[in-house]
């Protein structure tokens, strides 16, 4: 069958989405299926130009999205552009190759709308959701339902999924939400974010060389290293992060990534010297930056929305051989209860994240055996590949239904 997947983000751009979605075309590709891409220009690498690629059986069409500050306005009118752009595109993909099966990938909210231009020329609709739009921004406070954006927003969310012949999500509890809508409950499917056995070798080939990955990132050994590496949003709410930094100097504090929120921590984060502020690396250089680290950290804000939330971090941490302070709750907090590999904090408490770093410290060896004993059920639950085997077998079902 011939798929084409739309999505803001794909390798060698960085993120959550981009992975998944390069694993779900690695086992397309792998069992003969053609795959076309459309994405935009990879956010994060300036000198990369417009084009075309073909790699084997993947046909990669990229759009031209203008870059510029991490404001949520600013997303949102890059999101925009992004789809008027890629609306136009997409039907001319649709016109020109018989698509069997479109995957529209969500959010960007405007990536989602896309689906309802081009579900007449495909055989069959697919929406990921990966995040609840726009639920996220009024539940963490943003903008209120009779908001009028915020109605704009809720009249295109029913049309998506109504437009959909199936809807996937990452987790079982968008499913309850998105079906409490009106949504038939069958019309859904859960296949959830894993971790990559590439990136899992690699973790796991540095894990053991401290002294090494701190001599490579210029970090002094003697120094006790907490690190956050992943999306500087307002979901995260790194500012408990930025707090214990602040009153926890004798340490030393690395947030690595970017995200709509990293202007604002900057900004109240000043005159905070062992706070360190660190942008997007390759992933190859992740696993590095976890070996480097004494702890890591990993955190959502207190909104109801992301009490069932799993972090796409959560995996890659829990075999991290580190001890993890995670103020997370549901399936997220599950993980790393179960793997035993460090200490929960409730969300937005920075007195419980002080105390946890502490306690650690105190008693490293314990919570560094811990750590590396538990990455077993993250390896037996979580591997990405397995999930994405799954996940076709779907496709593959879906198609042979017929229209």
């Amino acid at each position: 069958m011939k798929l084409l997947i739309i999505t803001q983000h794909y390798p060698p751009d960085l993120g959550a989405s981009a992975f998944r979605l390069k694993a779900l075309s690695n086992e397309l590709i792998k069992r003969g299926h053609e795959v076309i891409v459309l994405t935009a220009t990879p956010n994060r690498y300036s000198s990369f130009k417009v084009s075309e690629e073909e790699k084997g059986k993947e046909q990669i069409v990229r759009i031209n999205v203008k870059s510029g500050n991490n404001s949520a306005l600013a997303q949102i009118l890059r999101q925009l552009n992004f789809y008027l752009k890629m609306k136009s595109r997409a039907k001319k993909i649709c016109k020109s190759n018989k698509i069997d099966v479109a995957i529209v990938s969500s959010p960007p909210f405007f990536i989602g709308m896309s689906g309802i231009s081009i579900k007449k020329m495909v055989k069959h609709l697919v929406v990921e959701i990966r995040d609840l739009w726009p639920d996220t921004i009024v539940e963490l406070g943003k903008a209120k339902e009779s908001n009028p954006v915020i109605k704009i927003m809720r009249y295109y969310e029913m049309k998506m999924y109504k437009a959909a012949d199936k809807i996937v999500t990452v987790l079982p509890f968008m499913n309850e939400r998105i079906s409490s809508k009106g949504i038939p409950a069958d019309k859904l499917v859960t296949f959830s974010n894993g971790l990559d056995s590439y990136l899992l070798e690699e973790i796991s080939k540095w894990s053991d060389k401290k002294s090494e990955a701190r001599k490579f990132l210029s970090i002094d050994d003697k120094e006790f290293v907490i690190s956050y590496v992943g999306n500087v949003g307002l979901g995260q709410n790194l500012e408990v992060f930025v707090n214990a930094a602040k009153a926890l100097k004798d340490m030393q504090f690395i947030i690595v990534g970017d995200g709509s929120d990293k202007e604002r921590l900057l900004s109240i984060s000043k005159g905070i010297n062992n706070l360190h502020f660190v942008p997007p690396v390759p992933r190859e250089h992740v696993p590095i930056y976890y070996a480097a680290s004494d702890v890591l950290f990993i955190h959502l804000a207190n909104a109801k929305l992301f009490s069932d939330s799993l972090p796409s971090k959560t995996f890659e941490y829990a075999v991290s051989n580190r001890p993890v302070i995670y103020g997370l709750d549901g399936l997220s907090a599950e993980i790393f209860d179960k793997s035993k590999s460090g200490i929960r904090v409730h969300r937005e408490n920075t007195d419980e994240i002080i105390e946890a770093i502490k306690k650690i410290k105190g008693n490293y060896d314990f919570y560094y055996k811990n750590a590396v004993e538990g990455k077993d059920y993250v390896i037996k639950n979580y591997l990405r590949e397995e999930i994405m085997k799954k996940y076709v077998d779907f496709l593959e079902n879906l198609n042979e239904r017929g229209k």
